[in-house]
C-alpha cells in the first residue's frame, strides 16, 4: 500500500458477499484496531490519508500518534485544526475525487456530481470544499469514512436492512447521541466515475431509492424535505408536458422551468470557464436534468417498494459473508 503511515500499524480486511452493510459490520467485528476506515474496492488511497486522519483522533484523546514518535511538533504531518479537539469525535471523512486517468465522459459525470446546483451540499462528497469542520451525513460518504471501532460496535454498526444510505442513517443515529463527525477536504481519495450514461443515471436512481428507505426508517423531518426537490421537479415537468400536449398551457406555467434552466446554466458556465472546454455547455445541462429526474424516480420506487406486499422469504438465513485478512498488525521489537 502506498501509505506513509507506519505499516505495522495497519490492518487490512476485505469483506466479500452480497450484503454490503452486513459485510462492513462483519469486518468491523473482526477488526482489532481502534479506528475503522471504510473504503470501497475501487477507492484509491493517497499516501498521506491515514496519517492525516489519525491526527484528529490523537488530538481528540490527547494521545500521541506513533507516526510522529517525538514530543516535538510533527513536521511531516502538521497537527490538525482544533475543530477535532473533543472527546465526542466519532468519525472523520473526506471527499472522493475523480482521478485524472478517467476519460472525458467520466470526468463530466464527476463535474455533475461536484456541482452545488445538481447535488446541493452533497457536492462536498465529490470535491474538496471549505475548511475542516464538524458535519453530518450530507457531506460524508462511506467509500472514504473512518469511525472509532468502539463507538461503531457500541451503536450497533450499520442497519443491515439498508443499502445504500447505511452510513447516512448510522451518522444521524450516532450524532443524536451527542457524537461528532469531521469533514476534512484534504483527506480525499480517488474513485473512478461510471463509464456509461445509463450506469450514471442508475447510480442516482439508486441513491434516491436509498434515501426513501432512510426516510421511512427515520421518519420525515424538516431536514429531509430537500430530498423531495427532484421528485417535485419530476412531477412539475410531467404536468407541464401534459398541459402543453392538451393545449392548455399558459405563460405562468413556465417561469419555474426558466429559473431552473438559468441556475443550471450558471453552474455550467462556471465549469466551461474553469475547464476551458465549451463542450461542457452541451452535456452538463443534460446530466443535471438527468440526475434530478433519476433521483426523483428512485425516490418514488423506494416508497412504492416499501408499500408493496413482500413475497415470503424462503428462509431467514444470514447472507454468506467471507472476511479475508489481507494484512495483520505487525509486532515490533
Amino acid at each position: 500500500m502506498a501509505s506513509d503511515y507506519p505499516q505495522h500499524l495497519l490492518e487490512i480486511l476485505e469483506a466479500v458477499g452480497q450484503s454490503p452493510s452486513g459485510q462492513r459490520n462483519r469486518a468491523a467485528n473482526a477488526a482489532t484496531g481502534e479506528i475503522l476506515y471504510f473504503l470501497d474496492n475501487d477507492s484509491i488511497v493517497t499516501p498521506t490519508l491515514f496519517s492525516r486522519v489519525a491526527k484528529y483522533y490523537a488530538e481528540a484523546t490527547g494521545a500521541q500518534d506513533s507516526s510522529c514518535p517525538t514530543n516535538t511538533v510533527c513536521r511531516k504531518h502538521p497537527p490538525p485544526r482544533s475543530e477535532s479537539n473533543t472527546p465526542g469525535l466519532a468519525g472523520v471523512g473526506g471527499p472522493n475525487l475523480t482521478p485524472a486517468s478517467d476519460n472525458f465522459l467520466q470526468k463530466t459525470f464527476g463535474y455533475a456530481l461536484a456541482s452545488p446546483f445538481a447535488h446541493f451540499s452533497m457536492c462536498a462528497r465529490y470535491k474538496s470544499i471549505g475548511p475542516v469542520r464538524s458535519t453530518g451525513e450530507k457531506e460524508l460518504i462511506l467509500c472514504n469514512l473512518s469511525v472509532r471501532r468502539e463507538i461503531f460496535l457500541q451503536e450497533g454498526g450499520f442497519d443491515e436492512s439498508m443499502y445504500p444510505n447505511e452510513e447516512n442513517e448510522f451518522i444521524n443515529r450516532v450524532m443524536e447521541k451527542g457524537y461528532r463527525f469531521l469533514y476534512d477536504p484534504d483527506a480525499f481519495i480517488y474513485r473512478s466515475r461510471r463509464h456509461q450514461l445509463l450506469d450514471f443515471m442508475k447510480q442516482l436512481s439508486h441513491y434516491g431509492r436509498g434515501r426513501a428507505d432512510q426516510i421511512l426508517l427515520e421518519g420525515l423531518s424538516a431536514k429531509s424535505l430537500i430530498f423531495f426537490l427532484p421528485f417535485g421537479l419530476l412531477v412539475y415537468l410531467l404536468l407541464l408536458a401534459g398541459v402543453s400536449v392538451a393545449g392548455m398551457s399558459a405563460w405562468w406555467h413556465y417561469p419555474p422551468f426558466l429559473l431552473y434552466a438559468i441556475l443550471g446554466m450558471f453552474s455550467v458556465f462556471q465549469y466551461v470557464i474553469h475547464e476551458k472546454n465549451p463542450v461542457l455547455a452541451l452535456v452538463l445541462p443534460i446530466w443535471f436534468l438527468g440526475m434530478h429526474l433519476s433521483y426523483g424516480i428512485g425516490l418514488i420506487f423506494g416508497f412504492l417498494n416499501a408499500w408493496l406486499p413482500k413475497e415470503n422469504a424462503a428462509d431467514d438465513a444470514q447472507p454468506l459473508i467471507d472476511v479475508i485478512v489481507r494484512k495483520s498488525f505487525e509486532t515490533t521489537s
